[in-house]
C-alpha cells in the first residue's frame, strides 16, 4: 500500500494526490498536520518535508512527478514544458495581479490563519513572492534551495500589505532585470541546487511558475470566501495554460 503524507494548502501535496487518483493508484491519506504519528513516519525515513510518497521502506519526495510514477507503477509520459520566456512572462503577470489582492486584505485581518494550515493571508501572500525570489537567487546567487526557505512565519518587515507591496515590487523589478540581462544566457539543461531532488534549472523554472500560480489562486480563494470582496482583477485560465497544475484550489479532502 502506497502513503502519501501532505498538509492543507501545500500545492505539491495536491498535485501529488490529484496524480495518483487521476492514474487509479490507491493510497492512504496521512495529514501531517492533524495526525502527529506522521511525522514521526517520516522521521524514521529521515524525511523533513512533504510531501512524500512511502511505500514499505521506499519513499519519494512527491514534487519528483518521475519517481512517484516509478515507486507507484505509473506509465505516463508528459507534455512538453512551456518555453522559458513564457515561463517568466506568467510569473511577470502574477505579481501585479498579487500585489493588487494585497492591497485588498485588510490590515488587521492579515494575521488571520488558514483553514487546516499554520499559515496567515499575509504570509501566504508572501510566499507567492518569495518562490519567484528563491527561484532568483538560485540561479543567480547560487543559493541552494532547502525546505525551511518555503516554511517560515511572516517575516516582521513584511507584517502588513503596505510593507508587503514594497517587497513584491523588489521581486517584480529583480526579475524583469533577469528577464531583461540573464535569461537568454542561462543553462536551463544544468541541474537546480534544491531540496527535493535534481531537476533541471528549466523544470525548476516550471514548478516556480505552477507553485507560486496556485497560491495566487487560494489568495483568490481568500478574498472571496474569507473576506467577502470581489477580487479584482480576476484571475483567467490563460495565465495558467500549459502548466500542470492541480485542478482544485485549496485541497481534495478539505472544504476551504
Amino acid at each position: 500500500m502506497l502513503t502519501v503524507y501532505w498538509q492543507p494548502g501545500c500545492s505539491s501535496c495536491l498535485n501529488l494526490k490529484e496524480h495518483l487518483t487521476r492514474y487509479g493508484v490507491a493510497f492512504e491519506s496521512v495529514n501531517v498536520r492533524e495526525n502527529a504519528e506522521g511525522f514521526e513516519a517520516l522521521a524514521k525515513l529521515g524525511v523533513r518535508q512533504v510531501p512524500v510518497l512511502v511505500k514499505g521502506d521506499q519513499w519519494c519526495d512527491g514534487q519528483m512527478i518521475a519517481q512517484v510514477n516509478n515507486l507507484a507503477g505509473i506509465e505516463a509520459s508528459r507534455s512538453e514544458m512551456l518555453g522559458p520566456l513564457e515561463l517568466s512572462g506568467r510569473m511577470t503577470d502574477y505579481l501585479p495581479v498579487l500585489k493588487a489582492y494585497v492591497t485588498q486584505i485588510p490590515a488587521d485581518r492579515f494575521g488571520e490563519m488558514l483553514p487546516g494550515r499554520p499559515r496567515s493571508y499575509g504570509s501566504l501572500a508572501c510566499h507567492i513572492a518569495e518562490i519567484i525570489d528563491l527561484f532568483l537567487r538560485v540561479t543567480q546567487d547560487k543559493y541552494s534551495l532547502v525546505f525551511t526557505d518555503y516554511e517560515h512565519p511572516l517575516p516582521v518587515e513584511y507584517s502588513s500589505p503596505e510593507k508587503l507591496t514594497h517587497y513584491i515590487s523588489f521581486v517584480s523589478d529583480r526579475l524583469s532585470n533577469w528577464v531583461e540581462n540573464e535569461l537568454a544566457g542561462l543553462d536551463f539543461k544544468a541541474i537546480a541546487s534544491v531540496y527535493y531532488g535534481e531537476p533541471t534549472v528549466h523544470e525548476f523554472m516550471e514548478r516556480t511558475a505552477w507553485h507560486a500560480g496556485q497560491h495566487l489562486r487560494q489568495i483568490e480563494l481568500v478574498l472571496q470566501d474569507k473576506l467577502g470582496k470581489i477580487p479584482e482583477p480576476r484571475l483567467s485560465e490563460a495565465l495558467f495554460s500549459g502548466l500542470p497544475m492541480p485542478r482544485l484550489v485549496w485541497d481534495d479532502q478539505l472544504i476551504f
